[in-house]
């Protein structure tokens, strides 16, 4: 019977009578509710207790007691799931056995909540993750003690790895650890043919995040490398053969350009391409094993490199080979000098055939002059070091060939003048100035020798004049153009840096006498690539099936 809160009804026998039962009654069901058991996880253990009870839903209001009942005792809050969304994702998707993982504070693990894994790691970490997919999809027993090795935190992981002889590289496969030089670790659940991958990794967050995503090359969340464990899907991590030998033969007269061929190397899934580079710098690409390169101007030392690759993109060891200056020389010029140490050089109005002789521990240089009585083999009469192989040139210049080169341990640049009139080799003229120019050529100047070559994008050269060696490179503002199209070509007064600048052909002079650049000369229209030449009217450009173009005669 509903009564006024203030109506006040006498006391009664009867009431006072049921007063008794009715408080054992509430005493005894008070009894009769069931007391909630701790819930305790793997990763939780002791965690907090809840009631069987059905609680209410999230933004509800908990419904009230029912009028004339006790009030039923406060529910116990549910487990509240760290992370975002969490392990306990993880554990339903992929049966992550820690479904509540504490969030643990890796800056202090000895007071910060962090829970031991059972292999050595902490539930919720992007390890203890890893680990974890490895023994499940990998099938192998991964622990921070996996072979013997203590891998630590995620950023050990790839030195460790590698301690181990496992392969460590930038070729993704499916069931591959995800390494991240930050100091964080994935697991590679898919390989896509548009080369991204799809990883899961835990932690992303620092509050036991758990994420399954499809990465991209170049995206911040793209491995640094890729540590090959026990792939699922094992790619092909072996790389080609080196391509050797690698042959180089130029053309009759320069005009045919470089050929270059070599022998293909094995692989045991197959080589798909070579990449052709020339003076380090990428030339092109090709599918067969021999490459013409029509840009390689005459008189110029070139060195070459072939690397093979396959489809999974796995590089070999380069190939080498060199392309000295001059012609090289017939069977029945070669005489006495070494095989391929030989080549034609123009001496006034006739021509001399020079090249090396003695051997290795008796290094000795020498040409063959024609005279009034005939050839004449005139030779060092004492030991000559013969310098790098790809540095080695004979240059005419004023009436003396030059046996120029690069001095090893040095290095320095350094040559040997041979008098044509009175048939006598004079004594080396080094250069002492330090470093020159790793791909350099020796340029055929009328006043003396001259070694060209770029650093970075600046073109220098050092000319041997009647003071000694003296370098200048060429001003900052100048524009260095296409890497693939510079040459050095001799001009009537030193020579020319040449090369293409938007489509136009460039070159600057630089005047040996005086040591001074001047400036550029540039063709009216635009040229493709091509090969330059030293032409009486100036620097030429002679372009495949187009014939050749003189840019006339440099400013200076």
């Amino acid at each position: 019977m509903h009564q006024a809160a203030h109506r006040r009804e006498p006391a009664s026998t009867t009431a006072r009578a049921w007063r008794t039962p009715l408080a054992l009654l509430v005493a005894t069901a008070a009894l009769l509710v069931p007391v909630s058991p701790t819930l305790g996880t793997p990763g939780n253990p002791g965690g907090p207790a809840q009631s069987p009870a059905r609680s209410a839903g999230p933004g509800q209001a908990a419904p009230p007691a029912a009028a004339g009942q006790p009030e039923a005792p406060a529910e116990a809050p549910e487990p509240v799931w760290t992370g975002v969304p969490g392990t306990n994702l993880a554990h339903d998707s992929y049966g992550y056995p820690w479904p509540a993982a504490p969030d643990c504070d890796e800056s202090n693990v000895g007071a910060g909540g962090c829970v031991n894994d059972g292999v050595g790691f902490f539930q919720g970490q992007c390890t203890s993750w890893v680990a974890f997919r490895l023994g499940q999809r990998n099938g192998i027993g991964f622990t921070n003690w996996f072979e013997g090795r203590h891998w630590g935190n995620a950023s050990e992981w790839s030195r460790v790895a590698k301690g181990l002889d496992y392969t460590s590289n930038e070729v993704p496969a499916v069931g591959a650890v995800g390494w991240y030089a930050r100091g964080h670790v994935s697991y590679v659940e898919e390989v896509n043919t548009d080369g991204s991958v799809v990883i899961s990794e835990m932690n992303t967050d620092g509050h036991n995040g758990f994420d399954v995503t499809t990465v991209f090359p170049g995206d911040a969340s793209w491995p640094d490398r890729f540590l090959h464990l026990a792939d699922v899907v094992p790619v092909d991590l072996s790389a080609p053969g080196r391509p050797e030998p690698v042959a180089a033969s130029v053309g009759e007269g320069g005009d045919g350009g470089v050929t270059l061929d070599w022998v293909p190397p094995a692989d045991d899934v197959g080589v798909t391409g070579y990449r052709v580079l020339r003076n380090g710098m990428p030339l092109a690409e090709t599918a067969t094993a021999s490459y013409v390169d029509r840009q390689a101007s005459p008189g110029q030392a070139f060195a070459y490199s072939v690397v093979a690759h396959d489809e999974a993109g796995n590089v070999s060891e380069p190939g080498t080979a060199v392309v000295s200056q001059g012609r090289a020389v017939t069977s029945q010029q070669q005489g006495p000098f070494l095989d391929g140490g030989a080549t034609v050089v123009a001496a006034g109005d006739s021509t001399a055939v020079c090249g090396r002789l003695g051997t290795v521990r008796d290094q000795r240089v020498g040409c063959r002059l024609r005279t009034l009585d005939g050839w004449q083999l005139v030779r060092t009469g004492r030991q000559v070091a013969w310098g790098h192989e790809d540095s080695r040139a004979f240059v005419p210049a004023a009436g003396t060939i030059w046996y120029c080169r690069v001095l090893p341990g040095e290095p320095a640049n350094a040559c040997l003048p041979l008098d044509v009139v009175t048939q006598r080799w004079g004594f080396d003229r080094v250069d002492q100035r330090g470093p020159q120019p790793g791909f350099a050529s020796w340029v055929t100047t009328a006043p003396a020798p001259t070694r060209c070559g770029t650093v970075g994008d600046r073109a220098t050269c050092s000319v041997l004049t009647e003071r000694g060696w003296r370098t200048r490179a060429i001003g900052l503002d100048t524009r260095p153009g296409d890497p693939l199209s510079r040459a050095f070509v001799g001009t009537e007064r030193g020579t020319a840096f040449c090369r293409t600048v938007e489509g136009r052909a460039t070159c600057t002079e630089l005047d040996v006498r005086r040591l001074a650049w001047g400036r550029a000369a540039v063709s009216r229209s635009e040229l493709p690539h091509g090969r330059w030449v030293s032409r009486p009217a100036g620097p030429t450009l002679c372009l495949p099936e187009a014939g050749c173009r003189t840019l006339g005669r440099v400013k200076g």
